[in-house]
């Protein structure tokens, strides 16, 4: 059991030091209740160390990112470090769900899901990217050549300059909506990450007894 639970702290040390002691604790004293003395006995019921770190640290990150998400939303917290936190809580939700074996043939197709919508997306951020790049360039051009021709053609000038001013205020604009509309892609996909995991994920019973 010592085994175990030595190799199950060495898993979940991305955690701060209350939260290992906390599942360490949990997790030595449902063992010692329900007398199982070794580390097959532990496995047999917990399963595999790896697999229920994996399983215990997407579930710290769902908390965190559910959190950071309210506090985004309470602008407290920029959309910044909650998009990171989404996708920090994906990626440890695939590895709980690939370290389950029932789960991967539904993985599997979720990935292949996921991957075709991921496939449309980055083919329409790609293409609103190089929209992006020339109304800068179109922006940097126009007001360049406003200022060269502005004193010998003030009114020419002007048009130059304006139409350029115009340009960059309208990419900067576009560049906060595509930024909005990322943080929201990504959080979908976190939210879909989620209902998956709770949905298909098996749990022990002292798991399910469990509270964060």
């Amino acid at each position: 059991m010592n085994d175990y639970i030595k190799e199950l702290e060495r898993l979940i040390g991305q955690l701060t030091t209350a939260e290992q002691q906390d599942v360490v604790e949990y997790y030595r004293e449902y063992l010692m209740d329900a007398g199982l003395e070794t580390y097959q006995q532990a496995v047999d019921e917990l399963g595999t160390p790896r697999s229920l770190a994996r399983k215990i640290l997407a579930d710290y990150s769902i908390r965190v990112s559910e959190q950071n998400n309210q506090e985004s939303q309470q602008a407290s917290r920029s959309t910044v470090q909650a998009t990171k936190s989404n996708v920090r809580t994906v990626w440890l939700i695939v590895l709980a769900l690939l370290s389950t074996p029932v789960t991967i043939p539904i993985l599997i197709v979720v990935a292949a899901l996921l991957f075709a919508m991921v496939a449309v997306l980055g083919s329409l951020v790609v293409a609103a990217f190089a929209v992006f790049l020339s109304v800068i360039a179109i922006g940097v051009a126009g007001c360049v050549a406003g200022l060269f021709v502005i004193w010998q053609m003030p009114w020419t000038g002007l048009f130059y300059l304006g139409m350029g001013l115009f340009a960059l205020g309208a990419s900067l604009i576009a560049w906060l909506i595509l930024k909005w509309i990322g943080s929201k892609v990504v959080w979908g996909l976190s939210w879909l990450a989620q209902e998956i995991y709770r949905r298909f994920i098996p749990r022990s019973r002292a798991e399910r007894g469990r509270k964060l």
